[in-house]
């Protein structure tokens, strides 16, 4: 009885010095809060154990962090005073980061398995007949092979669907179809094939939609495995926002219309894309970004159109057939990449501005290689191009501004806008062109160095070449076949020696 009325006493002076140190920082051991570990403690835990008082903050008095204050903890807070530990176990236990509350739908992990009889896992998911609803945020993996439906989203949370090696094909409408999501994601997994089809008509419930996978907010694909798509209705893939394509093998077979529809911002980071598309192979109202991956392109309209500006930062993009290659309608930017075109009319099309600061250009045009409303700019880059006849050239910018400052450029074509001589600081030559197909056409210095030569894969009249290797005041010859053809003198910016012009600025004769 004493002890206890001892131990009261002394508790009661601890709450007392307790209570002006209420702002402390809170220590792991600190019992009384008085900002130390000692006797006081101790007897403050004892004294708690005991049924006398209690602890404010239990955090600090559970010294093993097993959710009690017991005896253990009393055990090991004596340990602690005696030197025989340094930390109290707690302190090894790494606390739970909280969840941020944007990746809060990373938590409803689920599964899709299609067949004849459809089973999920996970929240917000259910099947109406042949049709998967997602009414969730979640991450779910889909598999297994659905001869007739779909997977239908619709909520403002996030939605991730993880294609392992599943099959969907739907007779009234598409395969997937986000119509309502805050971003839909869907990844092909590692190793797998997966095939989705859609109708060739689309019930009055589906009109919304507009392609196999179609989704009417932001989109991101991404993945390390195959999917096969094939197009009946409008689009192979679409989206009202933006579309993103991180990495993955897709193969779009067919699409009635475009291959890739988007009306924001279409960006291509990486991947393989082999699309087929009886109108444009990847069409947007918005801007394009390539920044990496290989494309191979078959096109009944445009290989890649943009209604805004276009930028192409690396990456191999390959046109097999088209109307026309590659068109933005504003600004369209080469700075990067391996780029080949095979085009019924112009190559490589801009509305405003034709900016080649880098990559290597291949272009086989029906009329112009190199085409621009506005003007076209050459800092870098590779380029072999081939227009059509007169009129058609192989570098049409109208009577706009041809800037040359570097790079390397051979244009064959009927004819060619010049370069302008006052805001080129690199020298041109207009000479006649190859009149042969397999022509090696080379381009020697007094010297007879060769500084550039190729083997021409379309005849023209006209030959536009640039090359750092082009200097001022220097005497070159060109050779076709082993025969010189033409000896010119770079007395200017612009020498012309043959071919025709239409257009382009000013240049002394």
């Amino acid at each position: 009885m004493k002890n206890k009325w001892f131990l009261g006493l002394l508790m009661a002076s601890t709450v007392a010095l307790s209570s002006s140190l209420a702002n402390a920082a809170v220590v792991t051991g600190d019992i009384n809060s008085d900002g130390g570990i000692d006797a006081l403690d101790i007897v403050a835990m004892k004294s708690s154990l005991l049924g006398i008082s209690t602890i404010g903050d239990t955090k600090v008095a559970d010294l093993n962090g097993d959710g009690a204050v017991d005896a253990i903890d009393f055990a090991l807070l004596k340990s602690y005073l005696l030197g025989n530990i340094t930390k109290f176990p707690v302190d090894n236990v790494t606390p739970e980061e909280p969840v941020d509350p944007e990746d809060a739908w990373k938590q409803n992990v689920g599964k899709i398995s299609l067949g004849n009889t459809i089973t999920c896992t996970g929240k917000g998911v259910s099947v109406n007949g042949t049709t998967v609803n997602i009414t969730a945020g979640g991450d779910f993996e889909v598999v297994g092979t659905l001869a007739n439906g779909m997977i239908y989203v619709s909520t403002t949370e996030r939605v991730k669907l993880r294609l392992n090696g599943c099959s969907i094909t739907n007779s009234s409408g598409p395969a997937i179809f986000f119509q309502n999501v805050d971003k839909g994601f869907i990844t092909i997994e590692k190793g797998t094939t997966n095939y989705l089809t859609d109708a060739k008509s689309y019930s009055a419930a589906n009109s919304e939609a507009k392609a196999v996978i179609s989704s009417n907010d932001d989109l991101e694909i991404k993945g390390a495995g195959t999917l096969y798509i094939t197009g009946n209705y409008k689009h192979g893939i679409a989206g009202d926002d933006d579309i993103k394509i991180e990495n993955g093998n897709i193969i779009i077979k067919s699409a009635p219309k475009d291959g890739i529809h988007c009306n924001d911002t279409i960006k291509i980071t990486g991947g393989t894309l082999n699309i087929t598309a009886a109108s444009d192979c990847i069409d947007t109202d918005g801007d394009i970004i390539i920044e990496d991956g290989t494309l191979t392109l078959s096109a009944g309209d445009d290989g890649i159109h943009s209604e805004l500006a276009m930028t192409l930062n690396g990456g191999t993009i390959t046109v097999t057939k088209s109307y026309e290659g590659i068109e933005g309608k504003d600004v369209v930017t080469v700075n990067n990449g391996t780029i080949n075109i095979t085009a019924n009319e112009d190559g490589l099309c801009a509305g405003k501005k034709l900016i080649i600061n880098g990559g290597d250009i291949g272009i086989l045009a029906g009329t112009d290689a190199y085409d621009s409303n506005g003007t076209i700019t050459m800092t870098g880059g590779n380029a072999i191009i081939y227009g059509g006849r007169n009129p058609d050239g192989c570098a049409d910018c109208d009577t706009n501004n041809f800037t040359i400052t570097g790079g390397t450029l051979a244009a064959v074509g009927g004819c060619t806008s010049s370069p302008t001589a006052n805001t080129s600081t690199q020298c041109s030559a207009v000479l006649s062109g190859p009149t042969s197909v397999n022509a090696v056409v080379s381009i020697k210095n007094s010297s007879g160095t060769e500084i550039f030569n190729f083997t021409a894969k379309k005849t023209g009249s006209t030959l536009l070449f640039t090359s750092p290797a082009l200097l001022k005041g220097q005497t070159y010859t060109m050779y076709i076949n082993g025969n010189s053809t033409r000896t010119f003198t770079t007395n200017s910016m612009v020498t012309v020696a043959g071919g025709s012009i239409f257009g382009g600025g000013w240049f002394p004769w």
